[in-house]
């Protein structure tokens, strides 16, 4: 009853400031919010939208007066659970701070706020882009980018969020706004590395300074028929051997058979990009490569190539499709051992009877792996949540990492993946939330 009241006091607190138009408490407005990507849900007592850094603030202050856990949301294209209340208390949706502050196209440089997403970051210059687009559809928004230190097909040429990443305004858990930034090209002394992947836990990105870069010259794209994962892997080999500049290469496994019916067990996608006469030398290599493996593919220009990567969003549908929740872990392993990640993601979901759905880049050594289960079903969630740990161990087993690309999220990096880490960040967390409001029970236990 106590808590009850605590909220209810830090609601009314709230909405009086902000306007009762910002605090969201109906049951169907609560329900809206309590889903991510990925189907699985956790219901808020409160959805507040502030529109500046100052209400942002005085959320967090009021929140922290109370201790009231909050949980800082985006567009909620997460697949790990990042987005979701899972401790109950606030969550504060940023999409009404979405607007561009300043920028400089001489230096493709632009200052935003955090609820901008990448769609709209892309109509800012006609001659740049936004090439970190996890959903493939640009619904995911610059908060969230930061906060996980997001990935996509196209990292393996420009980096992860971070890369991209000059300066953040962020609001810690005591309601202090900072602005962290360097004042010219990053130094690698920056702070940014402490608050890049953070995933809300340390604070609320309000806005950011971000660098975008230059649109390729030409592209070209490619869908590839693949027998297994192993020819995934040898064609990879082959385009080292011939050097052929890849900005993307990213694999589908079971992807098809679970969501068409039918078809091949692997598709591949990759992409070229760069000036005329390196696009003809490298799609000359390519196609060749391809030809003597005899795989089937399909190539597309630059006016279709944009279809692929906006095909990634079918992974995001996939729980809908099948009426299904998706139970994901990303991860990172050297690229030799992609091969064994997947197979032992294949041999879980056999053994415990849950579909599963891989998707990798050869390249980067990168895994996403997604259990579907049946939400309400009690014994389908452990299920899921065994296979998850599963394939998480077998991952650290190979000296593999937990959530490159897509946070950890609700999965956790715990004392014998990485002791250091965890060490100095539950440091530095006790410190700035010695109360640990800020989305609890994301990215390390307390």
């Amino acid at each position: 009853m106590e808590k009850e009241e605590s909220v209810i006091k830090a609601i009314e607190e709230i909405a009086s400031q902000l306007g009762e138009e910002s605090v969201l408490v109906d049951d169907l407005d609560r329900s809206a919010y309590s889903y991510d990507a990925s189907g699985m849900q956790a219901v808020p007592s409160a959805v507040i939208r502030p529109s500046t850094a100052d209400d942002v603030s005085f959320v967090v202050e009021v929140a922290n007066k109370f201790g009231i856990p909050i949980t800082p949301r985006g567009s909620g294209t997460s697949l790990v659970g990042g987005p979701l209340p899972v401790s109950g208390g606030f969550v504060v949706d940023m999409q009404k701070m979405n607007g561009i502050i300043d920028k400089d196209e001489e230096n493709g440089l632009v200052r935003v706020e955090a609820g901008i997403n990448v769609r709209e970051l892309n109509e800012i210059f006609p001659d740049r882009f936004m090439p970190i687009n996890p959903d493939g559809a640009g619904f995911s928004t610059v908060g969230g980018l930061i906060a996980e230190d997001s990935a996509s097909p196209l990292s393996i040429r420009y980096g992860t969020m971070g890369d991209l990443l000059y300066g953040v305004e962020v609001v810690l858990p005591n309601g202090e706004i900072i602005l962290v930034e360097s004042p010219g090209p990053p130094s690698r002394r920056s702070i940014l590395n402490l608050l890049v992947g953070s995933e809300g836990t340390l604070g609320i990105f309000t806005s950011a300074l971000l660098r975008l870069p230059r649109r390729p010259e030409n592209r070209i794209a490619y869908k590839i028929e693949l027998t297994d994962i192993s020819d995934a892997l040898i064609l990879q080999e082959e385009i080292e051997k011939s050097g052929i500049g890849v900005s993307a290469f990213e694999v589908y496994h079971n992807y098809k058979e679970l969501v068409e019916g039918a078809g091949t067990e692997a598709v591949a996608f990759i992409e070229i990009s760069g000036t005329q006469e390196c696009i003809e030398i490298w799609d000359s290599r390519l196609k060749s490569i391809l030809g003597n493996m005899e795989f089937p593919f399909e190539s597309m220009t630059e006016e279709k190539a944009d279809n692929i990567w906006e095909g990634r969003k079918n992974l995001y549908e996939v729980a809908k499709v099948r009426e299904e929740a998706l139970k994901v872990v990303s991860l990172r392993v050297y690229p030799s051992l992609v091969r064994d990640t997947v197979q032992e993601a294949d041999r879980t979901g056999s053994r415990l009877k849950l579909p599963v759905i891989s998707v990798h880049n050869p390249l980067l050594g990168w895994v996403i792996v997604a259990f579907l289960y049946n939400p309400i079903d009690e014994k389908e969630v452990e299920r899921a949540e065994r296979a998850v740990s599963n394939v998480i161990s077998k991952s650290i087993s190979l000296g593999g990492s937990v959530g490159y690309g897509l946070g950890a999220g609700i999965n956790r990096i715990t004392q014998d993946m990485d002791e250091g880490f965890v060490s100095l960040l539950s440091i530095i967390k006790e410190t700035l939330d010695p109360s640990w409001i800020m989305n609890p029970g994301k990215l390390i236990e307390r």
